[in-house]
């Protein structure tokens, strides 16, 4: 099978063989119609190709310079990152991740070079003085900023497009990872019980909510209903607190709008806070004036649980350890804990078919805390007033 010959890249334009002793020239000049792309076809030798391309180099060369990295960020890359993000298939947490690996990392090395003067020698020495977080970040943005300049012909391939060596994973900071046991979430919780920050505990801890998303529920998102007998919170999740401080009124993306579930006493404690909060209110807020912000919150959290000398881990890891719980403590499937997070489910039918209902995973839920109730067993909770409780009956 005969190879498919690729063009030969040069300083300025290309050569590309259409046949035996037929060539293909391309290159940018300037002409009556403006800077445009043109090309020419050689008859002859690859060396008379290359001849006729340095004729046209010396008329041609100077006429209009590439255009630069930074050129191509604010032409194409960037508008078009906003306009995702207005349309809600991008998050805007990310797209304030992308500006800042321009502003740290990508920009003080490329902004002034021209996108035909980016060479794979420069890219690994950049690389290379990088962080291995850092590096694989500013790889990915640095091509798809190229994308647009091969995408119009600017340039002929993406230099960034092949493999290069990345910083050793030693350069690699580890963030605390660790998760709680049942029985240290309920010390959690009990640390937590009655601050401004214990609705967004009972979210991620019990619920399985992001920090944005536990900070983003209002009074009115929260419904309560008893499932099989046991109580089980439906929390609404259609908007975010994001890392700005800033209410956002969607979620990371389309599948994680979704309705959160707590069982027994979480849900009970969850359902009680938000009815003696002023309608349209946040449950987490440090005042009725405003809604409280993640970094409150982490700060927060971090000093009761050194008050109490609680195990501390990251308050974002409540999350985790909601799933790990799910998993090995409530014995619920991966296929139904995935959706319940907000992720899309697996494959094809993850993503088109399966779309069960909130009283489904309901149904699921109140089922398995029957069986193993373990945010109803903390000691504590047997001390705590009927009248902190939703729906709390005497003959109970």
């Amino acid at each position: 099978m005969t190879k498919r010959k690729r063009a030969m890249r040069r300083d300025w334009g290309s050569i590309a063989c259409v046949r035996p002793g037929v060539w293909r020239l391309r290159y940018w000049a300037e002409t009556d119609r403006g800077y445009r792309r043109c090309s020419e076809t050689v008859r002859g030798t690859r060396r008379q190709a290359g001849d006729r391309l340095a004729e046209l180099r010396v008329a041609h060369g100077h006429d209009v310079p590439c255009p630069t990295v930074e050129a191509c960020w604010t032409r194409w890359y960037l508008p078009d990152r906003e306009r995702i993000v207005e349309q809600g298939d991008l998050a805007s947490q990310s797209l304030i991740q992308y500006r800042s690996t321009w502003r740290k990392h990508v920009r003080q090395h490329w902004a002034e070079t021209p996108v035909d003067q980016v060479k794979p020698l420069d890219v690994q020495q950049w690389l290379l003085g990088l962080k291995r977080v850092a590096a694989e970040a500013s790889k990915r943005l640095l091509r798809q900023i190229l994308d647009y300049a091969t995408r119009y012909g600017i340039i002929d391939a993406n230099p960034l497009a092949i493999r290069y060596l990345l910083p050793s994973k030693s350069t690699i900071a580890r963030r605390e990872d660790g998760i709680w046991s049942p029985d240290e979430l309920g010390d959690v919780w009990h640390a937590c019980w009655d601050t401004w920050f214990e609705p967004a505990m009972l979210l991620c801890g019990f619920g399985g909510c992001r920090v944005g998303e536990a900070l983003g529920v209002r009074s009115g998102d929260v419904r309560y209903e008893l499932v099989h007998g046991v109580p089980v919170a439906f929390v609404r999740i259609e908007r975010q607190i994001d890392g700005q401080a800033r209410i956002v009124e969607h979620t990371k993306n389309k599948w994680s709008m979704r309705t959160a579930l707590l069982a027994g006493r979480p849900a009970q404690r969850l359902a009680h806070m938000a009815q003696s909060t002023s309608e349209g209110s946040f449950l987490s807020a440090t005042s009725s004036l405003r809604h409280a912000t993640q970094r409150e919150l982490r700060l927060a959290f971090f000093d009761c649980l050194g008050a109490a000398n609680v195990t501390g881990h990251l308050f974002k890891n409540l999350r985790k350890t909601w799933q790990t719980n799910m998993r090995w403590v409530l014995r619920l499937p991966p296929w139904a804990i995935e959706p319940m997070m907000g992720h899309v489910g697996a494959g094809v039918t993850g993503r088109h078919y399966d779309k069960p209902s909130d009283r489904d995973f309901a149904d699921l839920l109140a089922t398995a805390w029957q069986q193993m109730p373990f945010g109803d067993q903390y000691p504590w909770i047997r001390d705590t007033p009927a009248s902190s409780w939703a729906g709390w009956r005497a003959d109970e």
